[in-house]
């Protein structure tokens, strides 16, 4: 049974990035792949009596262990609720945005705000470079504002294009980079990936087979640069053997350790918390001052939003952990279903010169990784930021009118 469950995951999940591929759904395939990939270590059953989740702690399992065939199954609720939104979404009349739309916003309050953006990103980057065992404690709580602001200068260049636009967003991209990789920190990744399907996004009309070639080994080179920085930061050594042990458990592999343990230890479904770990998103969703100013504990912070449920040493946790530890069995397959539906959403055609559906697509590609390993706090974030980047706009063209 566990061989036929891992094998229909294997297929659903082929089978979907196939299709994705096709119809240029670029989001919507690295979603899929992100989500599936700590579950990659259920394979082994088809050459192997024994499952091997992770090399450190035991973490390895026969395969009439009630807790592999539970988590083939999670696997397989997943990808499936997944595929049958996709499904789903084929059957809606596409809606096509035509080129004479005017906007309430013009290209005016857009570049006024990246001139903040640009500002912001210049402070943080030089200040990480220039005093990086100062910045590697403070930089944390502000990461991903960093990484918005420079997706934001990035969403500029694709929908205005220039010579000019060009070398600011890939100095910005470049050196945000080398700062991120000096404190030996991964999240130079999730940066890069967003800008590399930003680019595909816009020009989607003219991406063909050898160009996703080239996509893929260049997403390849990324995933052996965020391998040898994580070597790096925890001191082991570069062997090819400690190299290949790494590309094949990681951070992508430790966060479905903690589903481990749930699907061990609360499987009759007494650990059920109907919702409150959702809610607990949206009421951490407001800056830190404010709940210190009020005195209150904030739900979930920024440097463990996977603190509810923790293995020490590993942090994080899947997706579909969060949802099986709300709304169990079910929650896997309506989290999976409900993710690509909204993702399809955003994956939508746009004109050439859509700044915001530029923005918003990069913000979520950017969150992806992150709301795969911890939960939707990842991706909420980047919706508030969006919104107040709205905000900001309006100043602007407050500002301008007023003038």
């Amino acid at each position: 049974m566990v061989i036929l469950l891992v094998f229909l995951s294997l297929l659903i999940l082929l089978l979907l990035g196939c299709l994705c591929l096709m119809a240029r759904r670029y989001l919507v395939a690295l979603y899929t792949v992100c989500y599936s990939v700590p579950f990659l270590g259920l394979t082994s059953c088809f050459w192997s009596e024994t499952v091997i989740l992770w090399p450190i702690g035991g973490y390895e399992f026969y395969l009439d262990d009630p807790l592999v065939f539970r988590l083939a199954l999670v696997w397989f609720l997943g990808v499936i609720g997944a595929f049958v939104a996709y499904l789903f979404s084929l059957l809606m009349p596409a809606y096509k945005i035509t080129t004479g739309r005017t906007s309430f916003f013009s290209s005016m309050d857009f570049k006024l705000a990246g001139i903040l953006f640009f500002g912001i990103s210049i402070f943080f980057i030089l200040f990480r470079l220039i005093n990086s065992d100062a910045m590697l404690a403070t930089f944390a709580g502000v990461e991903s504002l960093v990484v918005f602001s420079i997706i934001m200068v990035s969403a500029l260049t694709l929908a205005y294009p220039s010579r000019f636009m060009f070398l600011i967003s890939t100095m910005l991209v470049i050196s945000y980079c080398v700062a991120n990789a000096m404190t030996g920190d991964r999240d130079f990744v999730v940066l890069v990936v967003a800008c590399i399907l930003g680019v595909m996004f816009r020009f989607r009309d003219f991406i063909e087979l050898k160009i996703l070639a080239l996509v893929t080994c260049l997403m390849l080179f990324l995933l052996a640069a965020g391998v040898i920085v994580s070597m790096s930061r925890m001191d082991v050594e570069l062997t090819s053997s400690n190299i290949a042990q790494y590309f094949l458990f990681n951070s992508w592999n430790a966060i479905v350790l903690p589903l481990v343990e749930q699907l061990t230890n609360f499987w009759g479904g007494e650990h059920l918390r109907y919702g409150q770990t959702y809610l607990d998103m949206f009421l951490s969703l407001a800056p830190s001052p404010i709940y210190s100013a009020l005195g209150v504990e904030k739900p979930i912070v920024v440097d463990n939003p996977a603190l509810w449920y923790y293995i020490t040493g590993l942090g994080g946790i899947h997706v579909a952990g969060v949802a099986f530890e709300n709304f169990g069995l079910l929650g896997v397959f309506l989290n999976g279903f409900i993710s690509i539906c909204f993702l399809r959403l955003i994956d939508a055609q746009c004109r050439n010169d859509d700044f915001l559906r530029f923005f918003l697509y990069m913000l979520c590609c950017a969150s992806v990784m992150h709301w795969v390993w911890y939960g939707e706090i990842y991706l909420l974030n980047a919706l508030v930021f969006y919104v107040m980047a709205l905000g900001l706009f309006l100043a602007m063209k407050l500002f301008r009118a007023v003038r």
